[in-house]
C-alpha cells in the first residue's frame, strides 16, 4: 500500500534532522517539528499560544488547532506523522522515544475534526490514539479519523488497529480498507468496506485524509459512486459544517 505523499519535499527536508540521536533525546519536551502548514494552525501549552509556522518545532502536552481551511502536518523524531486537517485538533500527549535503549512510548488524543496517523520507527505496540469514542491500538499502520457531532469513522489505509470502546468492548481492523462508524451512545457498526469520499468536504487538504485509496482493486469499484449504497458520506457534509 503507497503511503502519504503528501508535502513530499518537506517531509524529506526535516528528516534527516529529526531522525539524529539528539533530536530524539531531548529534555526540554520537543518531540518533532511542523513540516507543512496552510492557512491558521495554532499550538497551545499551559500559559502560551502560537500560530505554527513551517519549521516550528512541536512539544509533548502540546494542543495543535487548524481553522477553516487550514491544514498541517507534523513529524516527531520517531517519523510519525499527523495530517490535520482542518476544522480539528490533537493533543499530544505523551512521547518518549530513545532508540539506544529499546524505549518509546507515544499516546495522542485527538477531540474533533480530520486525521490521518502513520507510525513511526518505535514498536507497534508503542502507539495510542485516544477519541472521545474508543481508544485505538495501532500496529503499523495509516489510519484516518473523523470525529464530529459524537459520531467517530475510523478507516484502516494499512496494517492492523484495534479499537476499545468505553464499556471495554474491542473491535478489530486488519483489512486495509476496511471501517468502523462509531456512535455517541457507545456503541458501534460492525467493520464494513469504506466506499466513502472527503476529499471535496475537506477542500484545503491537498492529501487524501479520506476517500478510497483501494479503489483500484477488485471490489472497491464503487468508491466513487454516490449512489452505491455502502457510501455511508450523505449524512456527514452537513455534520461537518460544509458550505458554512
Amino acid at each position: 500500500m503507497r503511503r502519504p505523499v503528501i508535502f513530499l519535499s518537506a517531509v524529506c527536508a526535516f528528516a534527516a534532522v529529526l531522525a539524529s540521536p539528539a533530536a530524539a533525546q531531548n529534555t526540554d519536551g520537543n518531540i518533532g517539528a511542523a513540516v507543512a502548514v496552510r492557512n491558521q494552525v495554532t499550538g497551545s501549552r499551559p500559559g502560551q499560544e502560537r500560530t505554527l509556522a513551517v519549521g516550528n518545532r512541536v512539544f509533548q502536552n502540546e494542543r495543535i488547532s487548524t481553522g477553516a481551511n487550514s491544514v498541517a502536518q507534523l513529524m516527531f523524531t520517531d517519523q510519525t506523522t499527523l495530517s490535520v486537517g482542518p476544522r480539528s485538533q490533537v493533543t499530544l500527549d505523551r512521547y518518549v522515544f530513545d532508540p539506544s535503549r529499546g524505549a518509546g512510548d507515544v499516546a495522542v488524543t485527538f477531540t474533533t475534526g480530520a486525521l490521518r496517523f502513520v507510525t513511526g520507527s518505535q514498536r507497534p505496540q508503542n502507539y495510542q490514539v485516544r477519541t472521545p469514542v474508543a481508544t485505538i491500538g495501532v500496529r503499523g499502520t495509516i489510519i484516518d479519523l473523523l470525529v464530529f457531532n459524537g459520531r467517530m469513522f475510523g478507516i484502516l489505509d494499512e496494517g492492523a488497529i484495534t479499537f476499545t470502546l468505553t464499556n471495554g468492548q474491542t473491535i478489530e481492523l486488519n483489512r486495509p480498507g476496511t471501517a468502523v462508524e462509531f456512535f455517541s451512545n457507545g456503541t458501534a457498526s460492525r467493520p464494513f468496506t469504506w466506499r466513502g469520499s472527503y476529499e471535496s468536504s475537506l477542500g484545503a487538504a491537498t492529501y487524501p485524509l479520506f476517500g478510497n485509496p483501494f479503489s483500484e482493486f477488485p471490489g472497491f469499484e464503487g468508491a466513487q459512486d454516490a449512489d452505491d449504497y455502502t457510501n455511508r458520506t450523505d449524512d456527514l457534509y452537513s455534520g461537518y459544517g460544509i458550505g458554512q
